[in-house]
Protein backbone atom coordinates (compact mmCIF):
# COMPACT_ATOMS: atom_id res chain seq x y z
CA UNK A 1 0.00 0.00 0.00
CA UNK A 2 1.06 3.57 -0.79
CA UNK A 3 1.05 6.71 1.34
CA UNK A 4 -0.18 9.81 0.18
CA UNK A 5 3.78 10.97 0.81
CA UNK A 6 4.91 7.79 -1.14
CA UNK A 7 2.82 8.21 -4.13
CA UNK A 8 4.04 9.52 -7.25
CA UNK A 9 3.08 13.24 -8.33
CA UNK A 10 1.44 13.52 -11.79
CA UNK A 11 1.72 16.38 -13.56
CA UNK A 12 -1.56 17.86 -12.12
CA UNK A 13 -0.57 17.42 -8.79
CA UNK A 14 2.55 18.97 -9.41
CA UNK A 15 1.18 21.99 -11.06
CA UNK A 16 -0.81 22.73 -8.63
CA UNK A 17 1.83 22.20 -5.69
CA UNK A 18 3.81 24.56 -7.79
CA UNK A 19 1.34 27.02 -7.79
CA UNK A 20 0.80 26.95 -4.15
CA UNK A 21 4.61 27.35 -3.64
CA UNK A 22 4.57 30.41 -5.24
CA UNK A 23 1.72 32.17 -3.64
CA UNK A 24 3.84 30.85 -0.68
CA UNK A 25 6.44 32.79 -1.88
CA UNK A 26 4.59 36.09 -2.58
CA UNK A 27 2.87 35.71 0.97
CA UNK A 28 6.48 35.70 2.54
CA UNK A 29 7.16 38.80 0.56
CA UNK A 30 4.14 40.39 1.80
CA UNK A 31 4.78 39.19 5.58
CA UNK A 32 8.88 40.39 5.04
CA UNK A 33 7.05 44.33 3.70
CA UNK A 34 4.91 43.93 6.93
CA UNK A 35 7.86 43.41 9.10
CA UNK A 36 10.18 46.35 7.15
CA UNK A 37 12.56 43.05 6.29
CA UNK A 38 14.13 44.49 2.75
CA UNK A 39 16.70 40.64 2.92
CA UNK A 40 13.40 38.80 3.88
CA UNK A 41 11.68 39.90 0.56
CA UNK A 42 14.28 40.11 -1.34
CA UNK A 43 14.88 36.31 -0.41
CA UNK A 44 12.01 35.06 -2.47
CA UNK A 45 14.59 36.64 -5.98
CA UNK A 46 17.54 34.46 -7.82
CA UNK A 47 21.13 36.12 -6.77
CA UNK A 48 21.04 37.75 -10.35
CA UNK A 49 17.03 39.16 -10.35
CA UNK A 50 15.82 42.01 -12.10
CA UNK A 51 13.19 44.35 -10.36
CA UNK A 52 11.09 47.18 -11.72
CA UNK A 53 9.09 48.98 -9.45
CA UNK A 54 6.14 51.07 -9.73
CA UNK A 55 8.05 54.19 -10.09
CA UNK A 56 9.89 53.02 -13.16
CA UNK A 57 13.79 52.14 -11.15
CA UNK A 58 14.96 49.49 -12.03
CA UNK A 59 17.17 46.99 -9.22
CA UNK A 60 19.71 44.83 -9.87
CA UNK A 61 20.44 41.34 -7.54
CA UNK A 62 19.36 39.96 -4.70
CA UNK A 63 21.24 42.02 -2.95
CA UNK A 64 20.46 45.32 -4.52
CA UNK A 65 16.84 44.97 -4.16
CA UNK A 66 17.55 43.63 -0.18
CA UNK A 67 18.96 47.32 0.33
CA UNK A 68 16.68 49.45 -1.62
CA UNK A 69 13.94 47.77 0.34
CA UNK A 70 15.13 48.64 3.47
CA UNK A 71 16.21 52.01 2.56
CA UNK A 72 12.27 52.57 1.73
CA UNK A 73 11.19 50.70 5.04
CA UNK A 74 13.47 52.55 7.06
CA UNK A 75 12.16 55.73 5.69
CA UNK A 76 8.89 56.62 3.87
CA UNK A 77 7.65 52.80 3.35
CA UNK A 78 8.08 52.81 7.20
CA UNK A 79 5.02 51.26 8.95
CA UNK A 80 2.91 49.87 5.27
CA UNK A 81 1.96 46.78 4.20
CA UNK A 82 1.16 45.31 1.00
CA UNK A 83 -2.50 44.27 0.39
CA UNK A 84 -3.34 40.42 -0.97
CA UNK A 85 -4.03 40.32 -4.55
CA UNK A 86 -7.18 40.63 -5.81
CA UNK A 87 -6.69 38.35 -8.95
CA UNK A 88 -3.87 35.65 -9.61
CA UNK A 89 -2.93 34.13 -12.91
CA UNK A 90 -0.31 31.57 -12.70
CA UNK A 91 1.02 29.86 -16.39
CA UNK A 92 3.81 27.18 -16.65
CA UNK A 93 5.71 28.01 -19.40
CA UNK A 94 7.98 24.70 -18.82
CA UNK A 95 8.44 22.42 -15.87
CA UNK A 96 10.98 24.89 -14.14
CA UNK A 97 9.76 27.99 -15.11
CA UNK A 98 6.50 30.63 -14.78
CA UNK A 99 4.52 33.49 -15.28
CA UNK A 100 2.98 34.94 -12.49
CA UNK A 101 0.49 38.22 -12.31
CA UNK A 102 -0.79 39.51 -9.72
CA UNK A 103 -3.57 42.45 -9.95
CA UNK A 104 -5.47 44.79 -7.79
CA UNK A 105 -2.29 44.89 -4.89
CA UNK A 106 -1.87 48.23 -3.27
CA UNK A 107 0.40 49.63 -0.08
CA UNK A 108 -1.70 50.34 2.53
CA UNK A 109 -0.49 53.42 4.84
CA UNK A 110 -0.20 53.44 8.62
CA UNK A 111 -3.92 53.14 10.04
CA UNK A 112 -5.63 52.20 6.38
CA UNK A 113 -7.66 49.48 6.03
CA UNK A 114 -8.67 50.26 2.23
CA UNK A 115 -6.63 51.42 -1.32
CA UNK A 116 -7.49 54.23 -3.20
CA UNK A 117 -8.59 52.66 -6.37
CA UNK A 118 -5.94 54.33 -8.16
CA UNK A 119 -3.38 53.11 -5.96
CA UNK A 120 -4.10 49.47 -7.23
CA UNK A 121 -0.85 47.85 -9.04
CA UNK A 122 -0.34 45.16 -11.28
CA UNK A 123 2.60 43.16 -11.09
CA UNK A 124 4.64 40.49 -13.52
CA UNK A 125 7.08 37.93 -11.92
CA UNK A 126 8.85 35.94 -13.90
CA UNK A 127 9.57 31.96 -11.32
CA UNK A 128 12.19 29.45 -12.18
CA UNK A 129 12.88 26.48 -9.85
CA UNK A 130 16.39 26.05 -8.82
CA UNK A 131 17.54 22.99 -7.06
CA UNK A 132 13.90 22.12 -6.64
CA UNK A 133 12.92 25.72 -5.00
CA UNK A 134 11.18 28.03 -6.83
CA UNK A 135 12.17 31.93 -7.07
CA UNK A 136 11.59 34.99 -8.88
CA UNK A 137 14.03 36.17 -11.03
CA UNK A 138 12.13 39.13 -12.74
CA UNK A 139 9.20 41.60 -11.52
CA UNK A 140 7.88 44.56 -12.80
CA UNK A 141 5.20 46.56 -10.99
CA UNK A 142 2.88 49.05 -12.79
CA UNK A 143 -0.05 51.38 -11.91
CA UNK A 144 -3.69 49.63 -13.10
CA UNK A 145 -5.22 51.82 -15.24
CA UNK A 146 -8.96 51.91 -16.13
CA UNK A 147 -8.98 52.54 -20.22
CA UNK A 148 -9.64 55.72 -21.47
CA UNK A 149 -12.73 56.51 -23.16
CA UNK A 150 -12.38 56.83 -26.87
CA UNK A 151 -12.32 60.29 -28.09
CA UNK A 152 -15.01 62.23 -29.44
CA UNK A 153 -16.02 62.49 -32.88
Amino acid sequence: MTTEEERPVRGDDAQEAAREELRGLVAAQQRAWAAGDGAAFAAAFTEDADFVAVDGSHLRTRAGIAASMQEGFDTFMAGTRLTDPQAWHIRFVGSDLAVVVTSGVCVLWPGARTGRPEDLSIQTRVAVRESGAWLFTSFQNGRMRPPEPPPAR
